[in-house]
């Protein structure tokens, strides 16, 4: 099993400006949902731009700025389907954006669906 590389992204929430540590599988050739979920990834080497806080995936959740959406997608060939699932993080301003993921490529894949997972609930 690779291991995929955790790399800065930022996101925005409420008009602000964080900075996550996130794996590598957001963008690139062969994932499109960080555009969807309102993630982008920046350079290590590339300053942090001004007025940026970090903040942890634990944070993010106990505070109900981040929210978990849960993917499947087809990983095998017709003959031989196999059902994959993965969970994503979201900030709470883009929650309809994650449930909108369907028909999007993650790790060169279409996905078939995306949920938040049932154990949540809203007040």
């Amino acid at each position: 099993m690779a291991t995929i590389s955790k790399l800065p992204h930022l996101l925005t929430i409420g008009g602000k400006t964080y900075t996550m540590i996130l794996p590598d599988e957001y963008q690139g050739d062969i994932s499109n949902v960080g555009v969807k979920l309102g993630i982008s990834k920046i350079s290590a080497t590339v300053p942090l731009p001004a007025g940026t806080e970090r903040l942890t995936l634990k944070q993010g959740i106990a505070n109900g700025q981040i929210f978990h959406v849960a993917i499947s997608y087809n990983a095998g060939t017709p003959e031989t389907p196999k059902r994959k699932r993965r969970k994503l993080v979201c900030g709470r301003d883009n929650i309809a954006g994650g449930l909108a993921l369907a028909g999007s490529q993650f790790n060169g894949f279409t996905i078939a669906s995306a949920v938040i997972p049932e154990h949540l609930t809203f007040s």
